[in-house]
């Protein structure tokens, strides 16, 4: 048993700092009790492991964290270099599951390949873990991983959003002859600009990508990251090409950016943003990257053989989806909450059963099929599961909703990636390690906090970065 105590400044709902005198008492073993200001914090189990910070980016979640359905105050910082006794330098992957921290457990989600998406996980930096904004992180024994020799420390402070960005091109998996999107080309927007040209180099793919941004200099920049053309945006954004181009991958982290996107894309809408605020006319979309959601318009074919479907709609299914999915109808006003709470007695008993799909008719519903209840984190549907718009009902407010149904575009959605394919990547291409250093334009002590994150809204900043003595 060991006893580590430090001072570190917590986040707070009015965006303020505040410091607070936090302790670390326990082990790897025996699991660790958390204390703040002398009082008990957090209650962990077993599977952390402490760790010194190095280094940690501010991101555009950080800048939003008052707008997240988190407890305040916190310390937060979730792109973390850190390294243990004996300076050996881990990046640590966000999400503290049963599975990350090398626990037995009968999890459903842990079992089944969905530990990122585990009801019971804590999240470094942004869901009461401590994050790397403070002199000592305790980090998931699986989720601390070694970085390379051949990445420096400002390249390996970018892993957590890079891997955030190759998986939402892999994800994205754009086709020969498309044009590919990346609105906001500045902190994630970049490192999407740089996968999506890793992608293309490695596959030998077909496509084009276009960099679109207010700011001139940040299209020269997204130029040489990988981008064949760029589109200035000016005012709203009112007078930009609609229907453009086929897909494009939304960085801006704000609701104005997603509306543009719609604008844009006539295939598909690739959301990367957690900023917590309502939407293109819906409440949940955060939620819905977080759990890595599709919004499209429903056709029997978009619905898999053998699928669970929640059918929310008082329209009767289909014939051709009898017998070839299971369904499950409900069309009253609380059916979606009535229907996680079935799904969450099953849960308790250790079986995963969530919805693979779900069929609405409105914004509304999608909203209700994201989050069916206040008190509870949980969306109806599994995590990458589909909510379908089978029409949309009159009066409909949601641009995302209406152009779902009048013009079959798609909404996809990732959050984080998996670190191991970023950090090789990085490890065995020096040019693009040194162009992912280069994002890094503004360091700070961590006793600076509210001058980095003042600098990291303002134009002139790419990427800030908070250091511990």
């Amino acid at each position: 048993m060991s006893t580590t105590e430090f001072r570190a400044l917590e986040y707070c709902s009015d965006q303020t700092f505040a410091e607070a005198l936090y302790g670390l008492d326990g082990s790897t073993e025996q699991g660790y009790c958390v204390t703040r200001n002398g009082r008990v914090h957090l209650e962990l189990g077993p599977g952390y492991r402490l760790l010194r910070s190095l280094a940690c980016g501010v991101c555009s979640t950080d800048l939003d964290r008052h707008c997240l359905p988190f407890p305040l105050p916190q310390v937060t910082g979730h792109e973390l270099v850190a390294c243990d006794e004996n300076g050996v330098r881990y990046v640590v992957e966000i999400n503290a599951s049963h599975h990350a921290r090398a626990v037995m457990t009968s999890c459903p989600y842990c079992s089944s390949g969905l530990e990122r998406h585990c009801p019971e996980r804590l999240v470094l930096g942004i869901n009461d873990l401590p994050g790397g904004f403070g002199p000592w992180v305790l980090a998931p024994v699986g989720a601390a991983i070694p970085v390379p020799a051949a990445i420096p420390e400002r390249a390996a402070v970018l892993v957590e959003p890079f891997a955030a960005a190759l998986h939402a091109v892999t994800t994205l998996n754009p086709e020969p002859g498309e044009r590919v999107a990346v609105l906001g080309p500045r902190r994630l927007g970049l490192l999407v600009v740089a996968a999506l040209s890793g992608l293309r180099k490695r596959t030998s793919g077909d496509f084009r990508i276009l960099a679109v941004a207010r700011h001139r200099e940040l299209l020269e920049l997204a130029s040489s990251f990988g981008a064949d053309d760029g589109l200035l945006v000016g005012g709203s954004g009112v007078s930009l090409p609609l229907r453009s181009v086929d897909r494009v991958i939304d960085t801006t982290g704000t609701p104005e950016g997603l509306y543009l996107a719609i604008q844009l894309a006539s295939r598909e809408v690739h959301s990367k943003s957690t900023h917590g605020r309502p939407a293109a006319g819906m409440s949940h979309l955060t939620e819905l990257v977080v759990d890595e959601l599709g919004l499209a318009k429903f056709t029997s074919e978009a619905v898999p053989d053998g699928a669970l479907v929640a059918w929310l709609v008082e329209t009767p299914p289909p014939a051709d989806l009898e017998g070839r999915v299971r369904l499950v109808r409900d069309a009253g006003a609380a059916a979606a909450r009535h229907l996680l709470e079935r799904r969450e007695r099953k849960c308790r008993e250790g079986e995963l059963a969530p919805f693979d799909v779900a069929v609405v008719g409105s914004s509304v519903q999608a909203d209700s099929a994201i989050r069916p209840s206040e008190a509870h984190q949980r969306s109806l549907v599994r995590p990458g599961g589909s909510i379908l718009v089978h029409a949309a009902a009159p009066g409909e407010i949601s641009p995302l909703v209406r152009a779902v149904v009048d013009r079959g575009l798609r909404l996809s959605s990732s959050r984080c990636g998996s670190f191991r394919p970023a950090l090789d990547l990085l490890a065995n291409d020096p040019r693009l390690c040194r162009q992912i250093e280069q994002l890094v334009t503004h360091r700070f002590s961590a006793r600076e906090l509210d001058r980095a994150f003042e600098t990291a809204r303002s134009r002139d900043c790419i990427k800030a970065v908070v250091e511990h003595d």
